[in-house]
């Protein structure tokens, strides 16, 4: 079987390099103090959020993940939260939870979604979004273990009437009962919500760093895969590190491609490698395409010249300038998580995407 998976969150056990950031968060979480973690789509930002549960569960504390991606309005906030906790504690509060939410009121209709009416925009005592978001005051108080609650793809919240101030206006009451790391993949998003002053969450969660993967030690992971499932990944090693630059699941992706075209008891080869590469560029092709489709004349531009790293990012092939547009578009591709800063290019940022990258690089090509 192929040992890299690249579709789906890896197991925590699977988890690169990301121990700093895990226990960053954690020792964050016994201060009492809430984490901000904001990272692209595929980062690996749940697979981290999961495996610092996971420690966190270890050292005794109640642990909850919930994902608010695609919510539609208060009520479906709700009924996220209560379905997180229904599925994820175990044991004897999982039973107290049973009981207990009969007595909570209800969000759903018996076999049917989420009812809009139900929640007020205001989340008063006795609201039904009010009792869900106080129910780690409620775990504190069964058994006296802290409770760590992950909030993922937090920025959809927004989407939502006033959902962040009805939020913040119940965590903020939670004490050392509860911390939380509140995650997202849009980065603009998730600016809005902690960095502006106008927002409920300004300064309410530091920031936690998610950079690129470490070469040694993904190297390492890539190389140890290879070996225990009878295969050596040869002179192929070097390019995928080039090439995935730090990505998580782009190199698993390229690794699983060249897995699969190196034979059983064989090392890779340079033909190995280009066949590997050519068939995740086919694959994230059309993905690629409908990037560059939604963008504006300027950021396609940007776009380009950041993965081409090219100098002068902000004047045309004349040499004329037009910088005020190009600076607006290559902030509105750093919200929209499409490129990152990198002091160490020549146009101060980098594509977050390697394989997007490449295929710029290697003129947009449709087939």
């Amino acid at each position: 079987m192929n040992p890299f998976r690249y579709s789906d969150p890896i197991p925590v056990e699977d988890l690169v390099d990301r121990e700093v950031e895990r226990q960053e968060m954690i020792d964050l979480a016994w201060s009492a103090n809430n984490a901000r973690l904001a990272a692209p789509r595929r980062y690996g930002k749940t697979s981290l959020l999961k495996a610092t549960l996971a420690k966190a569960a270890d050292e005794g504390w109640t642990t909850v993940y919930v994902d608010f991606f695609g919510v539609l309005d208060l009520t479906d906030i709700a009924s996220r939260i209560e379905t997180a906790y229904s599925e994820q504690l175990t044991g004897r509060l999982r039973q107290w939870f049973t009981s207990l939410r009969r007595t909570l009121r209800p969000v759903a209709r018996v076999g049917g979604g989420p009812v809009s009416l139900e929640v007020s925009t205001s989340a008063g005592p006795g609201d039904p979004l009010t009792e869900r978001l106080n129910l780690p005051l409620r775990l504190h108080e069964r058994d006296g273990r802290r409770v760590l609650v992950a909030f993922d793809e937090f920025q959809d919240v927004l989407t939502a009437a006033n959902a962040d101030a009805i939020i913040r206006s119940q965590i903020q009451h939670h004490g050392t009962a509860a911390s939380y790391i509140f995650a997202g993949s849009q980065v603009g998003m998730m600016e809005e919500l902690f960095a502006d002053k106008r927002r409920a969450f300004y300064a309410q969660a530091r920031p936690v760093a998610l950079p690129p993967l470490s070469a040694l030690d993904l190297g390492e992971f890539i190389a140890g895969r290879f070996t225990a499932t009878g295969k050596d990944v040869g002179v192929g090693l070097g390019p995928l590190l080039d090439t995935a630059a730090g990505h998580p699941q782009r190199a698993m992706l390229l690794a699983h491609e060249l897995w699969t075209v190196t034979p059983s008891g064989s090392a890779a080869d340079e033909e190995a490698w280009v066949s590997a590469l050519a068939v995740a560029l086919a694959a994230t092709r059309e993905e690629a395409k409908t990037i560059w489709t939604h963008l504006s004349g300027a950021e396609r531009q940007v776009l380009t010249a950041v993965a081409e790293n090219r100098a002068g990012l902000y004047s045309t092939a004349s040499g004329s300038s037009r910088g005020g547009s190009r600076q607006r578009a290559a902030q509105s591709l750093v919200a929209a998580s499409e490129i990152t800063l990198d002091p160490n290019t020549r146009t101060g940022y980098r594509v977050v995407d390697p394989l997007l990258a490449e295929w710029l690089r290697l003129g947009r090509p449709t087939q």
